[in-house]
């Protein structure tokens, strides 16, 4: 079970979103990965449902936590957008009280025998061509 309710997240990034906060590489991998390139464009695609498939993975503390003295819990999801495999992680800093979101990236649970095959018969370039 997740620690926090994805509701409330995905509210925050549409009625939020000063308070919503991609770090580390989130925007470049959201740009590189999904082709979202502003962090705009990046709470559209979260608020408009574009994780499709959205399945939980798992509940963690937040390993680089500069306040070890008070954890923060990191809930992490896997989800589809077109034929891709995404994974994205966030937490919530009560004391900021500010959502963050520490990754959005393609997921490296991704099958990749599916993925080179589709690519043997050119379906990945044609779907690329139909969304760029």
């Amino acid at each position: 079970m997740s620690y926090y309710r994805y509701t409330d997240f995905k509210k925050a990034c549409e009625n939020d979103r000063d308070n919503v906060i991609p770090i580390n590489n989130v925007l470049e991998n959201a740009r590189n990965d999904f082709n979202l390139n502003t962090k705009s464009q990046l709470l559209d695609f979260i608020q408009n449902d574009g994780l499709e498939n959205l399945t939980f993975v798992n509940t963690k503390d937040w390993e680089n936590n500069p306040n070890k003295d008070k954890p923060i819990k990191v809930d992490a999801y896997e989800f589809t957008s077109m034929y891709k495999l995404g994974y994205m992680a966030f937490m919530h800093n009560d004391e900021t009280n500010k959502w963050l979101i520490k990754s959005f990236h393609l997921s490296s649970n991704r099958n990749m025998a599916i993925y080179l095959a589709m690519g043997k018969v050119g379906l990945i370039n044609k779907l690329e061509e139909e969304y760029e």
